[in-house]
């Protein structure tokens, strides 16, 4: 699946591809890179005191797409029940704080966008 939401000169792209039950997700705009990778997984097994899921979190030494990636995982495993991993990296020259507030918000559009296909498959498949 390819999902894009656009905002003036922002583009951000989505590419979710199923791993067995898990799902891999790579997010990108602009100059496409990795610049950090988040693994969530919704299993109790991952819980620690308190009840809090554990994540996997890498960053690139000085890239900010970290909690992009860990905020991408977290919902979408939690909400499809299966492990997911997130690849993230954007880049645009001279972004403003209001043009960065403006990818974070299109990266949650599309997390919503791809749950809901996602959904809906699942819906249409009777296997």
């Amino acid at each position: 699946m390819r999902l894009t939401a656009k905002h003036g000169r922002l583009s951000v792209t989505l590419r979710a591809v199923h791993q067995g039950q898990d799902l891999q997700v790579i997010c990108s705009g602009g100059e496409a890179h990795i610049g950090a990778v988040a693994l969530a997984s919704p299993h109790p097994s991952t819980e620690v005191a308190g009840g809090e899921k554990t994540d996997v979190l890498l960053a690139v030494p000085g890239h900010r797409e970290d909690m992009l990636a860990a905020r991408m995982a977290r919902r979408l495993a939690d909400e499809l029940n299966c492990v997911v991993c997130v690849t993230a990296g954007i880049h645009f020259d001279s972004i403003t704080k209001k043009e960065i507030e403006r990818v974070l918000n299109l990266a949650d559009i599309l997390t919503e966008r791809c749950l809901t296909r996602l959904k809906q498959a699942s819906k249409e498949c009777s296997c």
